[in-house]
């Protein structure tokens, strides 16, 4: 099935807003990485996703810094309590140099939008994100990375190592282009945190959320 199939079968069956396990499926599927999945060995992260509760870390469905054992445990301890959604075991991403979000959505004026910064935490602390119309080729994804005060983080602060810009700008113009051929169908994309691994090293996105356009039926009755 390919991906825009997957939307569409998305759509017909009423979902709104796609939880982080599905969002991650169909986002590895156009090639952008994600972190290993029931890993044998090393740190884990649990969690529970339902597009009923899109903000998981509100509602204690996030547990972090376990073994697999311990993930598998965290993992049916949630799913007990959450009927219906899908439990996601991962291995923790504990290398990066830089945590940054990557968004798609349609603006009202400029129509469809790609948007690129510093993330995680930042994103609450520092207004620093480059917008540009979607899609976004190479040579404007890689003037989002080098643009702005987020640029400086990703080069590298007191010491810290160089993040892998080819990489981050590679994910930017794909989302984007995804997004774009796509948004008849999706509202909008969030990654966030992509976790920037150092240069050559690659990236994975750590979370992500995809909220689904309104039927076209539903369209008309908003307008």
């Amino acid at each position: 099935m390919t991906p825009r199939e997957t939307l569409e079968n998305w759509q017909r069956a009423g979902r709104k807003v796609v939880h982080e396990a599905d969002s991650k499926d169909l986002l590895q599927q156009i090639g952008i990485p994600v972190p290993k999945r029931d890993p044998a060995e090393g740190r884990c992260v649990a969690k529970l996703c339902h597009d009923d509760y899109p903000h998981k870390s509100d509602h204690g469905l996030v547990r972090l810094g376990l073994s697999p054992q311990e993930a598998k445990q965290a993992a049916a301890e949630m799913a007990e309590r959450f009927v219906g959604g899908t439990a996601l075991i991962e291995e923790m991403e504990e290398g990066s140099v830089a945590e940054w979000i990557i968004g798609c959505k349609r603006d009202d004026t400029f129509g469809p939008i790609v948007l690129a910064g510093p993330g995680g935490i930042l994103v609450e602390l520092i207004d620093a994100a480059e917008i540009r119309l979607a899609p976004a080729g190479p040579q404007t994804a890689e003037a989002m990375v080098d643009s702005g005060p987020g640029a400086r983080l990703l080069a590298g602060l007191r010491g810290a190592e160089p993040a892998d810009k080819g990489a981050l700008a590679d994910l930017i113009s794909r989302i984007s282009v995804f997004f774009a051929e796509n948004a008849d169908l999706i509202s909008e994309i969030e990654i966030n945190p992509v976790m920037v691994r150092a240069d050559g090293k690659g990236l994975a996105a750590a979370d992500a959320l995809i909220v689904l356009a309104p039927k076209a039926n539903e369209q008309e009755n908003l307008t």
